[in-house]
This record gives C-alpha cells, structure tokens and sequence, in this order.
C-alpha cells in the first residue's frame, strides 16, 4: 500500500522534472535525432538519481517518506538504529530488482521475520509505528 501511495505522491514532481529537463536539453523535433539516445539516457538517470536522493533523505536521520508516516512505518536497522546514508542507499538499491521482479516480496512470505529481500541484504527493517506515538 506504501509503494501505490509513494507513485501516485511522485507522479507530479517527476513530471515537472521531466519538463524542467527536456526544456533544457531540447527534445524537440527540430533537435539532432542523433543525440536522441543520448538525451533519453540522461533523462532516465536524472530521473533514478531524484529518486535516489529522495529515498536515501527520507530514510536516513530518523526520517520517513510521508506514505510510511500516514501508515505508521518506520525504517530502522535491525540493531535498531536510524540507517545512515550508506545503509538508505544500499537499501533503495537492493529494492530495484527485488520491486520490479517481485523477488523480494515473496521472499517475504517465507522470510522467518517477514522482511523483504532488500531490508535482508541491507540490514533494515520496517516497523509499524502506532500513529500517536513518537519514537
């Protein structure tokens, strides 16, 4: 539920930034179709490189996407500590196979503690949170 939450919240700032950068790079009809490719490239890794900051911002110090504060998640490691930067990274980017190839939610089903691939190999973990409490 947090993922279909998350897209739909992301939508709109992706699109402006999909604005933002084709304005600059003109990909306009009357632009070299050579460099096409190029721009295209450049356009998917803005856009994995925004996602990436906003994940790794949002899960490191403490932090939640507003998805996980609406549904009462948290992401801790599993010493119980907030993640740090390199943890949030590992962790968003271990989830980019383990997301769109499902592998890491059905590991979840089988998984002792019930914890997706990516926090396994990342060393994190979801909690719930009860909404009207404050860690």
């Amino acid at each position: 539920m947090a993922m279909v939450y998350e897209a739909l919240l992301l939508v709109g700032p992706l699109l402006v930034l999909v604005f933002v950068y084709s304005f600059v790079v003109d990909f306009s009809d009357r632009a070299d179709p050579g460099l096409a490719t190029i721009k295209r490239i450049g356009l998917q890794l803005t856009i994995a490189g925004a996602l990436m900051f906003y994940f790794v911002w949002s899960w490191t110090d403490g932090r939640c996407t507003l998805p996980m504060q609406t549904l009462g998640l948290k992401l801790i490691t599993t010493a119980g500590d907030h993640p740090n930067i390199r943890t949030a990274a590992m962790r968003a980017l271990l989830a980019i196979p383990s997301v769109l190839f499902g592998v890491g939610f059905l590991w979840a089903i089988f998984d002792r503690d019930s914890q997706t691939l990516h926090d396994r190999l990342a060393g994190t973990r979801l909690i719930y949170v009860p909404l009207n409490r404050i860690l």
